[in-house]
Protein backbone atom coordinates (compact mmCIF):
# COMPACT_ATOMS: atom_id res chain seq x y z
CA UNK A 1 0.00 0.00 0.00
CA UNK A 2 1.01 3.58 -0.68
CA UNK A 3 -0.71 6.60 0.88
CA UNK A 4 -0.08 9.94 -0.81
CA UNK A 5 -1.41 13.23 0.50
CA UNK A 6 -2.75 15.19 -2.48
CA UNK A 7 -3.90 18.03 -0.26
CA UNK A 8 -3.58 18.82 3.44
CA UNK A 9 -5.32 22.18 3.85
CA UNK A 10 -8.60 23.19 5.42
CA UNK A 11 -11.56 24.84 3.77
CA UNK A 12 -9.54 27.87 2.54
CA UNK A 13 -6.34 26.07 1.61
CA UNK A 14 -2.98 27.70 2.35
CA UNK A 15 -2.03 30.40 1.53
CA UNK A 16 -5.36 32.08 2.06
CA UNK A 17 -6.20 34.73 -0.51
CA UNK A 18 -5.62 38.26 0.77
CA UNK A 19 -3.86 37.08 3.94
CA UNK A 20 -0.48 38.48 4.99
CA UNK A 21 0.11 36.24 8.02
CA UNK A 22 3.48 34.59 8.53
CA UNK A 23 2.13 31.22 7.40
CA UNK A 24 0.64 32.51 4.16
CA UNK A 25 3.87 34.39 3.44
CA UNK A 26 6.05 31.39 4.24
CA UNK A 27 8.54 30.26 1.58
CA UNK A 28 8.52 26.67 2.87
CA UNK A 29 6.79 24.58 0.19
CA UNK A 30 5.19 22.50 2.97
CA UNK A 31 3.14 25.58 3.86
CA UNK A 32 1.40 25.54 0.47
CA UNK A 33 -1.64 23.35 0.89
CA UNK A 34 -4.43 22.28 -1.42
CA UNK A 35 -7.76 21.24 0.13
CA UNK A 36 -7.54 17.86 1.87
CA UNK A 37 -7.52 14.75 -0.31
CA UNK A 38 -5.60 11.50 -0.22
CA UNK A 39 -4.67 8.80 -2.72
CA UNK A 40 -4.48 5.24 -1.42
CA UNK A 41 -2.89 2.78 -3.80
CA UNK A 42 -3.28 -0.92 -3.07
CA UNK A 43 -1.29 -2.76 -5.73
CA UNK A 44 -2.82 -1.38 -8.95
CA UNK A 45 -6.05 -0.14 -7.33
CA UNK A 46 -6.34 3.66 -6.94
CA UNK A 47 -8.62 4.93 -4.19
CA UNK A 48 -9.31 8.63 -3.67
CA UNK A 49 -10.80 9.92 -0.43
CA UNK A 50 -12.39 13.36 -0.91
CA UNK A 51 -12.09 15.62 -3.91
CA UNK A 52 -12.44 19.31 -3.16
CA UNK A 53 -12.06 22.38 -5.31
CA UNK A 54 -8.36 21.67 -6.03
CA UNK A 55 -8.97 18.15 -7.34
CA UNK A 56 -8.22 18.91 -10.99
CA UNK A 57 -4.77 20.28 -10.18
CA UNK A 58 -4.11 17.40 -7.79
CA UNK A 59 -4.88 14.81 -10.47
CA UNK A 60 -2.76 16.52 -13.10
CA UNK A 61 0.22 17.40 -10.90
CA UNK A 62 0.38 13.89 -9.43
CA UNK A 63 -0.08 12.28 -12.85
CA UNK A 64 -3.01 10.16 -11.68
CA UNK A 65 -4.32 8.45 -14.81
CA UNK A 66 -7.24 6.47 -13.42
CA UNK A 67 -9.47 6.13 -10.36
CA UNK A 68 -11.01 2.85 -9.25
CA UNK A 69 -12.82 4.13 -6.15
CA UNK A 70 -13.74 7.64 -5.01
CA UNK A 71 -14.88 7.71 -1.38
CA UNK A 72 -16.53 10.79 0.14
CA UNK A 73 -16.39 11.60 3.86
CA UNK A 74 -19.08 14.32 3.88
CA UNK A 75 -20.79 16.74 1.54
CA UNK A 76 -19.02 20.02 2.36
CA UNK A 77 -17.64 21.79 -0.70
CA UNK A 78 -13.99 21.56 0.32
CA UNK A 79 -14.40 17.77 0.16
CA UNK A 80 -16.68 17.33 -2.85
CA UNK A 81 -16.25 20.54 -4.85
CA UNK A 82 -14.15 18.87 -7.55
CA UNK A 83 -16.54 16.04 -8.30
CA UNK A 84 -16.90 17.06 -11.94
CA UNK A 85 -13.43 15.59 -12.55
CA UNK A 86 -14.97 12.13 -12.14
CA UNK A 87 -16.75 12.71 -15.43
CA UNK A 88 -13.67 11.36 -17.24
CA UNK A 89 -12.83 8.57 -14.76
CA UNK A 90 -13.69 5.45 -16.73
CA UNK A 91 -15.33 2.62 -14.78
CA UNK A 92 -14.82 4.42 -11.47
CA UNK A 93 -16.98 3.65 -8.45
CA UNK A 94 -18.15 6.67 -6.44
CA UNK A 95 -19.30 5.71 -2.96
CA UNK A 96 -20.36 7.42 0.23
CA UNK A 97 -22.43 6.30 3.21
CA UNK A 98 -26.11 6.54 2.36
CA UNK A 99 -26.84 9.68 4.40
CA UNK A 100 -23.77 11.45 2.96
CA UNK A 101 -24.77 10.50 -0.58
CA UNK A 102 -28.31 11.74 0.00
CA UNK A 103 -27.05 15.10 1.27
CA UNK A 104 -24.61 15.43 -1.62
CA UNK A 105 -27.26 14.69 -4.26
CA UNK A 106 -29.74 17.06 -2.61
CA UNK A 107 -27.16 19.85 -2.74
CA UNK A 108 -26.57 19.18 -6.43
CA UNK A 109 -30.15 20.20 -7.16
CA UNK A 110 -30.86 20.24 -10.88
CA UNK A 111 -27.37 18.82 -11.50
CA UNK A 112 -27.89 15.70 -9.40
CA UNK A 113 -27.83 13.47 -12.50
CA UNK A 114 -25.04 15.37 -14.24
CA UNK A 115 -22.19 12.99 -13.38
CA UNK A 116 -23.86 9.76 -14.45
CA UNK A 117 -25.12 11.48 -17.61
CA UNK A 118 -21.59 12.63 -18.53
CA UNK A 119 -19.93 9.36 -17.52
CA UNK A 120 -21.94 6.30 -18.55
CA UNK A 121 -19.29 3.98 -17.12
CA UNK A 122 -19.33 5.32 -13.55
CA UNK A 123 -21.09 3.53 -10.69
CA UNK A 124 -22.65 5.77 -8.01
CA UNK A 125 -23.84 3.96 -4.91
CA UNK A 126 -24.03 3.90 -1.13
CA UNK A 127 -20.87 2.63 0.52
CA UNK A 128 -20.81 -0.98 1.68
CA UNK A 129 -18.11 -2.67 3.71
CA UNK A 130 -15.81 -4.42 1.28
CA UNK A 131 -12.49 -6.12 0.67
CA UNK A 132 -9.99 -4.56 -1.73
CA UNK A 133 -7.12 -6.95 -2.28
CA UNK A 134 -6.01 -7.95 1.24
CA UNK A 135 -7.64 -4.94 2.93
CA UNK A 136 -11.00 -4.87 4.68
CA UNK A 137 -12.45 -1.38 4.16
CA UNK A 138 -15.12 0.03 6.44
CA UNK A 139 -16.42 3.39 7.63
CA UNK A 140 -16.19 4.96 11.06
CA UNK A 141 -18.97 7.36 11.99
CA UNK A 142 -17.87 10.82 13.09
CA UNK A 143 -19.49 13.95 14.49
CA UNK A 144 -18.73 17.16 12.59
CA UNK A 145 -20.94 19.54 14.54
CA UNK A 146 -20.71 23.29 14.29
CA UNK A 147 -21.84 25.56 17.10
CA UNK A 148 -23.37 28.11 14.71
CA UNK A 149 -25.79 25.63 13.12
CA UNK A 150 -28.35 23.06 14.24
CA UNK A 151 -28.01 21.22 10.92
CA UNK A 152 -26.64 17.70 11.29
CA UNK A 153 -23.61 16.96 9.12
CA UNK A 154 -23.39 13.27 8.21
CA UNK A 155 -19.65 12.57 8.34
CA UNK A 156 -17.47 9.46 8.26
CA UNK A 157 -13.89 8.33 8.12
CA UNK A 158 -12.56 5.20 6.45
CA UNK A 159 -10.70 2.32 8.08
CA UNK A 160 -8.39 -0.04 6.17
CA UNK A 161 -7.26 -3.28 7.79
CA UNK A 162 -5.00 -6.03 6.49
CA UNK A 163 -3.09 -8.68 8.43
CA UNK A 164 0.01 -6.48 8.23
CA UNK A 165 -1.22 -2.89 8.39
CA UNK A 166 -4.26 -1.11 9.84
CA UNK A 167 -5.06 2.59 9.56
CA UNK A 168 -7.89 5.12 9.71
CA UNK A 169 -8.43 8.33 7.76
CA UNK A 170 -10.52 10.68 9.93
CA UNK A 171 -9.67 14.11 8.60
CA UNK A 172 -12.53 16.45 9.52
CA UNK A 173 -14.50 15.89 12.72
CA UNK A 174 -14.97 16.88 16.36
CA UNK A 175 -15.89 13.47 17.84
CA UNK A 176 -15.43 9.80 17.00
CA UNK A 177 -18.81 8.09 17.38
CA UNK A 178 -17.58 4.53 16.80
CA UNK A 179 -14.35 4.52 18.84
CA UNK A 180 -13.89 0.75 18.80
CA UNK A 181 -13.10 1.00 15.09
CA UNK A 182 -9.97 3.09 15.68
CA UNK A 183 -8.40 0.93 18.37
CA UNK A 184 -5.17 -1.03 17.84
CA UNK A 185 -4.18 0.72 14.62
CA UNK A 186 -0.77 1.25 13.10
CA UNK A 187 -1.70 4.72 11.86
CA UNK A 188 -4.43 7.30 12.40
CA UNK A 189 -4.60 10.22 9.99
CA UNK A 190 -6.49 12.86 11.94
CA UNK A 191 -7.73 16.45 11.99
CA UNK A 192 -5.25 19.26 12.68
CA UNK A 193 -7.42 22.29 11.97
CA UNK A 194 -5.86 24.75 14.43
CA UNK A 195 -4.55 24.09 17.91
CA UNK A 196 -8.00 23.88 19.48
CA UNK A 197 -11.59 23.42 18.38
CA UNK A 198 -13.33 26.79 18.24
CA UNK A 199 -16.78 25.41 17.64
CA UNK A 200 -16.39 24.86 13.90
CA UNK A 201 -16.55 21.08 13.99
CA UNK A 202 -12.89 20.12 14.45
CA UNK A 203 -10.90 18.43 17.20
CA UNK A 204 -7.84 20.40 16.10
CA UNK A 205 -4.26 19.53 16.98
CA UNK A 206 -4.77 19.23 20.72
CA UNK A 207 -7.90 17.13 20.25
CA UNK A 208 -6.00 14.74 17.99
CA UNK A 209 -3.24 14.51 20.60
CA UNK A 210 -5.92 13.34 23.06
CA UNK A 211 -7.05 10.74 20.51
CA UNK A 212 -3.42 9.61 20.19
CA UNK A 213 -3.02 9.25 23.95
CA UNK A 214 -6.31 7.41 24.38
CA UNK A 215 -6.20 4.99 21.44
CA UNK A 216 -2.42 4.65 21.18
CA UNK A 217 -1.84 4.15 17.46
CA UNK A 218 1.75 3.41 16.54
CA UNK A 219 1.78 6.60 14.47
CA UNK A 220 -0.41 9.65 13.90
CA UNK A 221 -0.32 12.12 11.01
CA UNK A 222 -2.31 15.37 11.07
CA UNK A 223 -3.99 16.87 8.01
CA UNK A 224 -6.78 19.38 7.20
CA UNK A 225 -4.51 22.17 8.42
CA UNK A 226 -5.10 25.92 8.56
CA UNK A 227 -2.88 29.00 8.44
CA UNK A 228 -2.42 29.34 12.20
CA UNK A 229 1.09 27.89 12.47
CA UNK A 230 3.78 26.98 9.95
CA UNK A 231 4.60 23.36 9.21
CA UNK A 232 7.80 23.66 11.27
CA UNK A 233 5.99 25.25 14.22
CA UNK A 234 3.32 22.55 14.22
CA UNK A 235 5.86 19.74 13.91
CA UNK A 236 7.95 21.04 16.80
CA UNK A 237 4.80 21.21 18.92
CA UNK A 238 3.31 17.77 18.20
CA UNK A 239 6.48 15.67 18.29
CA UNK A 240 6.77 16.35 22.02
CA UNK A 241 3.73 14.12 22.58
CA UNK A 242 4.90 11.01 20.73
CA UNK A 243 5.09 9.63 17.20
CA UNK A 244 2.97 12.39 15.69
CA UNK A 245 3.79 14.32 12.56
CA UNK A 246 2.35 17.00 10.32
CA UNK A 247 1.38 16.07 6.78
CA UNK A 248 2.21 18.17 3.74
CA UNK A 249 1.11 18.02 0.13
CA UNK A 250 3.02 15.24 -1.60
CA UNK A 251 3.93 13.28 1.54
CA UNK A 252 4.02 9.55 0.79
CA UNK A 253 3.67 6.64 3.22
CA UNK A 254 4.69 3.19 1.97
CA UNK A 255 3.80 -0.08 3.65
Amino acid sequence: MKIKFLGTGGVMGVPVWNCDCHVCKSEDRRDRRYRSSVLIKIDEVNIIIDFGQDFRNQLIENEIKYINYAFLTHAHRDHVGGIEQLATAENAIFEAPEDVMEEHLAKEGSSRNWLETRNKSITIQAFTKKKIKEYEVDTVKLEHKKDYSDIEVPCYGYVFKSPNFKFAYISDYNKVLEPDKIKNLDLIISDGNGLNDKGHGHVGINGSIKIYKEYKPKRMILTHLKHELTHTEMQEYVEKFGNIEIAYDGLEINN
